[in-house]
């Protein structure tokens, strides 16, 4: 086996852009997937704990919001350098 067999992404005329369409494919995973699950969180309290006032869920909470902030704050450049870098490839 000689390394150009062994690299992850091929080298070649194509290989920008099948990286570019594979991340455009994953894109609503990525972004809805963990936007979903803090919303979940936050329902999750909303309905235990703020609700039936049980302060137990506050955790709960917390986690939701950074998963939320965390997610928006990553999602925003990611989506940002994607379509530059699809406009470029046009």
């Amino acid at each position: 086996m000689n390394t150009e067999d062994m690299n992850y992404v091929k080298q070649g005329k194509n290989a920008n852009e099948r990286v570019v369409r594979t991340e455009i494919l994953l894109t609503p995973i990525l972004v809805i997937g963990p936007l979903f699950v803090g919303f979940l969180l936050i329902y999750d309290w909303y309905s235990r704990g703020f609700i039936k006032d049980n302060p137990e869920y506050v955790g709960t909470l917390i986690l939701g919001a950074i998963v939320l902030i965390g997610n928006i704050l990553f999602d925003i450049p990611f989506i940002k350098s994607l379509r530059e870098l699809s406009k470029k490839n046009k």
